[in-house]
């Protein structure tokens, strides 16, 4: 995008939404505007691989105005994509006339700065891959065999070069580094990082909920996903993020006290108990406040071979809350 149309940058590393593991993507958010206001350019010569139509609401299964999904090759271990844009350019049209409606897959060569689509009313998502690159975080790769891209995650503004990179950095609210954020926090034996409901296909989720959008509950595919991580922009912040929380779909939290630290938490910590409260929304800055009312309970109990028992408790408070009962369940990783 044109530096001056954009508003601000989101890193890597948000939980939002039906993205209960941290986000693997960038959000640019162009200033206000209506649809199709402005335009959207290729970051880098290469050729778009394929353009991939959605007109249903990810979340909630409900129909929405059609957007697109970009996938774009640079080199050969090098790709990249942007999603949300909400109208394909007339040069694309010209190669692929049934983009629009139908999506596209082959090539189409594109040079750096060429406009390839507009945007306008919502973010502009957008990431960079290396396929020779696996994140350390992920301890095993193949539960991600669903969005495999994922694990090659690269940091977004090392792609950049001076004053270009310091233009985007400055609308990004992230001070720590890497600046790009962060979505890999496994650590073998530990408390911290993703884990999936046993049995459930790891990130894909069951087979039946596959490539579905969400249902009137909030359930998907991402039901059986769970994220024990640190927030993006304040990593000091402790984030626990359920794919199901009282039968009403994803929800995320933060822990009163923000102790203890699930870097630290190992078998050997036995149950661990969490109080939970609603964490600052940082895509909402007018609703951006921590609140400190408790709004459940959660105990971990970390077992051998990357397993982990868990148990929520909705609306209950840590000191009505003394250990797990029959309906605790299992995740792994």
């Amino acid at each position: 995008m044109n530096i001056e149309d954009i508003e601000s940058v989101t890193p890597y590393g948000l939980i939002a939404g039906a993205h209960v593991t941290p986000i693997d993507h960038l959000y640019f958010y162009p200033k206000a505007g209506p649809r199709d206001k402005y335009p959207v350019f290729a970051m880098a010569d290469g050729e778009i691989t394929g353009i991939t139509v959605r007109s249903v609401n990810v979340g909630t299964g409900e129909s929405r105005p059609s957007e697109y999904r970009y996938e774009f090759k640079h080199s050969c271990q090098t790709y990249s994509y942007f999603d949300l844009v909400t109208k394909l350019d007339q040069s694309i049209l010209d190669v692929a006339p049934d983009a629009a409606t139908k999506g596209y897959s082959g090539s189409i060569k594109v040079k750096a700065g060429q406009e390839i689509g507009r945007i306008g009313n919502q973010s502009l998502d957008t990431a960079v891959y290396n396929s020779t690159l696996v994140l350390p975080g992920f301890i095993h790769p193949e539960m991600y065999k669903a969005e495999p891209w994922k694990v090659h995650t690269d940091d977004f503004f090392s792609y950049f070069n001076d004053p270009l990179k310091s233009q985007i950095l400055a609308l990004n609210a992230r001070t720590e580094e890497p600046r790009s954020g962060k979505i890999d926090y496994d650590q073998a034996g530990k408390l911290i990082g993703n884990w999936f409901l046993e049995g459930t296909n790891g990130y894909a989720g069951p087979g039946s909920e596959q490539g579905k959008a969400g249902s009137g509950d909030g359930s998907g595919y991402w039901s059986g996903h769970l994220a024990i991580i640190y927030d993006a922009y304040d990593p000091s912040t402790v984030i626990i993020s359920f794919g199901k929380f009282r039968d009403q779909g994803p929800h995320s939290f933060a822990v009163k006290g923000n102790t203890p630290d699930p870097a630290t938490i190992d078998k050997a910590s036995g149950v661990v108990k969490y109080a939970l409260i609603q964490p600052v929304n940082h895509l909402a800055p007018t609703q951006g406040v921590m609140s400190e009312k408790i709004e459940g309970v959660v105990l971990f109990q970390v077992l051998g071979g990357e397993k982990l028992k868990v148990e929520a408790f909705p609306d209950k408070t840590a000191d009505e809350v003394t250990a797990f009962t029959s309906a605790a369940q299992t995740y792994e990783r």
